[in-house]
């Protein structure tokens, strides 16, 4: 076999089954819709001072980069690309991964137009489509643990602390849920170490990046964030700062990390845990995804993201001692408040004066003084309700965005797979799925996607839920 014979030959044992597809629906389909409710600093600013004042009722947010034009363009190439798929691809399995993929897609882009015209019902319908809502029965666990943590509060010793649990007990007592011990229950110690044992070893390099002890501003988290990537082989990607968010996070669509100008780590196991969480997890399946057998991995199947921030969280609690809650509870406490988990459906204010009590007590707990605690808990919670209400008009009663549900139900569904089939964590990071989905697993089985399978060898839906029907304007072929 000659040299040429050879490098074809290599070649063909190399494409993906979908390399007909990829390239365009990554042109088009890389967006997510989240990134696109972001506002103007100034404008929302503004709006938290009204707010906080009380000027205003609820906050009227800004949506600067919801263009229309872009969207439908986006859509019309979306609905083509899909008819050409159907029409053309003869396997069966990609055909299906990517029809379901595109579908969500097209949701995602009629719920940011929904956002623009303001029609908040249909705004609801897509954004229980795309990421469902939250279940009963977690809101229930996550209500039994709080009445727990509260109720050994009113025996504090400390005034402030017993008087905030008492005024927070009344509030949440006002609310008609079940707070009976459900059927949940966080991992045992053995299946944490194991978490811990494979975590450590798939992340040893990030997590030996040199790091002095003490806090961490802007400018040194960007540093081992880059640092980070640079580990993880990530060309193409970059860190950049920004001054109109408040959380670290992953744009798949730019390929980049955002660190917020005036955010400080406090430690640095704190630091490690969200370098695994966005770069080991976030940034890596993305990476790792393009190099398998169906490269629509890397940008990921429909409905992947509770999935993904299920193994991001669980990656972050094995790096601290014990786990003795699933992550996200205060995302989905807010989503439940806002929806009317307990019967009320709540606006953005109604749904911030309950998360303030809570906060309130939370700050004192963690040793803040009672004024210091006042203004932390203000923040923490208008911040979280922004994350709730973005999007939405935040006045119509029970429209909120559920994306940050998946956190917490994400978690429990992935510790729940480490429990009953700990030998999937050796495919956690070959593309973005959702261990705990079946029919992904049964898309990676077929297709015999493992890690090992990685075609670069550089190392070793939920079913989707049948009764969140899609919105009526939504295809579904």
């Amino acid at each position: 076999m000659t040299n040429l014979e050879h490098q074809t030959s290599q070649k063909l044992e190399s494409e993906s089954l979908d390399d007909n597809w990829y390239n365009r629906f990554e042109e088009i389909g890389s967006f997510q819709a989240y990134e696109y409710f972001n506002g103007e600093a100034g404008a929302r600013n503004t709006q938290k001072e009204a707010f906080l004042s009380g000027e205003i009722e609820n906050p009227d947010l800004d949506y600067p980069l919801l263009d229309i034009e872009t969207i439908n363009n986006i859509e019309s190439s979306l609905m083509q690309l899909k008819q050409d798929i159907l029409e053309q691809e003869t396997n069966e399995i990609v055909r299906n991964v990517y029809r379901w993929k595109i579908n969500e897609k097209i949701a995602e882009l009629r719920m940011m137009k929904s956002s623009h015209n303001g029609d908040m019902r249909r705004f609801e319908r897509y954004s229980k489509y795309i990421y469902g809502k939250p279940s009963d029965e977690v809101f229930s666990y996550t209500m039994y643990n709080l009445n727990n943590k509260i109720s050994k509060a009113l025996g504090s010793d400390n005034p402030d602390i017993k008087a905030s649990a008492e005024i927070l007990m009344q509030t949440l007592g006002e609310l008609d849920i079940e707070t009976t011990n459900p059927d949940i229950s966080t991992p045992s110690d053995d299946t944490v170490e194991l978490a811990r044992v494979k975590t450590k070893q798939e992340f040893d390099s990030i997590l030996n990046i040199p790091l002095e002890d003490g806090k961490y501003d802007s400018n040194s988290i960007r540093n081992a964030f880059e640092e980070a990537l640079r580990e993880s082989n990530a060309d193409g990607w970059e860190v950049i700062t920004v001054d109109n968010s408040t959380s670290i996070s992953t744009n798949q669509e730019q390929k980049n990390v955002t660190i917020p100008e005036s955010r400080v780590l406090p430690s640095k196991t704190r630091l490690q845990s969200l370098l695994v969480h966005e770069v080991g997890t976030h940034v890596a399946r993305r990476v790792n995804g393009e190099n398998t057998k169906l490269r629509l991995l890397s940008l990921g199947l429909d409905r992947y993201e509770q999935g993904e921030e299920g193994v991001a969280t669980m990656r972050e609690q094995v790096l601290k001692s014990s786990v003795n809650d699933f992550s996200g509870l205060e995302g989905h406490l807010a989503i439940s408040l806002a929806m009317g988990l307990d019967g009320k459906k709540r606006d953005f204010r109604e749904t911030y004066e309950i998360l303030e009590k809570y906060f309130y007590f939370k700050a004192l707990g963690a040793k803040k003084s009672p004024e210091e605690a006042s203004v932390s808990a203000k923040d923490d919670a208008y911040k979280r309700c922004i994350r709730t209400f973005r999007g939405t008009d935040c006045k119509t009663k029970g429209v909120c965005f559920t994306k940050d549900m998946i956190y917490r139900e994400g978690n429990i569904g992935v510790w729940d797979v480490i429990r009953n089939n700990p030998d999937e964590m050796i495919r956690f990071s070959v593309g973005k799925y959702d261990p705990s989905n079946s029919r992904h697993i049964y898309v990676l089985d077929q297709l015999g996607i493992s890690d090992e399978d990685l075609i670069t060898l550089n190392s070793e839906s939920q079913n989707q839920n049948p009764a969140l029907t899609p919105p009526s304007d939504l295809p579904t072929v």
